[in-house]
């Protein structure tokens, strides 16, 4: 009897180490790590351009973001453009917004010829001054061989709102301007000026 007792422990011990070895696993592991949140960036740039005929034409100050052209001598007979190119140049897409303000100006005292001519200064640049604008080649005032006051000029620019500026597009108005040569001693003295903020948005 002690025997059999003693071969049934071994076996009990065999079937015990048997079994420890039958609980191995397959394992895996992934991981997502550095995750990060970067803003965009919205960055209008602006270059403005001009030339004339018959007038001189400068840019003040040369360089600048925020600069201006200047057109002086103008006369029956003066023509010109004003070039404005604007890019988005973030990351982000933006709508445009234009604000303009233009204004007309007497310039006393008058000189004999243009008292002769405009006794009560009720004509000025803006019935003379005679303009022309385009958005990427699209009319938005006048139109190529017609060209209308620059009395209506600030209407129409102020109406150019939520216009897309494409990231890596350019936007472009160009303005162009003529004083007739039919135009007499009644613009002596006298000056326009225009101011226009672009303004991009999200």
């Amino acid at each position: 009897m002690k025997k059999i007792i003693g071969l049934s422990i071994a076996a009990l011990l065999i079937i015990a180490i048997v079994g420890v070895g039958t609980f191995a696993y397959f394992s895996d592991t992934a991981a997502s790590t550095g995750n990060t949140w970067t803003a965009g960036t919205l960055t209008l740039g602006l270059v403005t351009t001009g030339a004339a005929t018959n007038a001189t034409a400068s840019v003040s100050p040369a360089g600048s973001i925020n600069n201006s052209m200047q057109f002086t001598n103008v006369v029956p007979g003066s023509s010109g453009t004003i070039t404005w190119t604007l890019n988005n140049t973030g990351n982000v897409p933006g709508t445009l917004t234009l604000v303009a303000i233009n204004t007309f100006n007497e310039n006393p005292p008058e000189n004999a010829p243009e008292h002769a001519a405009d006794p009560t200064d009720s004509i000025g640049l803006g019935q003379d001054l005679m303009v022309w604008v385009t958005r990427n080649g699209t009319d938005i005032l006048g139109s190529t061989g017609t060209y209308v006051a620059m009395s209506g000029l600030q209407t129409a620019l102020n109406l150019e709102i939520k216009e897309t500026v494409t990231i890596g597009t350019p936007m472009v108005y160009v303005l162009h301007w003529q004083v007739p040569t039919t135009v007499n001693n009644e613009i002596q003295g006298d000056s326009a000026n225009l101011d226009i903020t672009f303004t991009l948005n999200q």
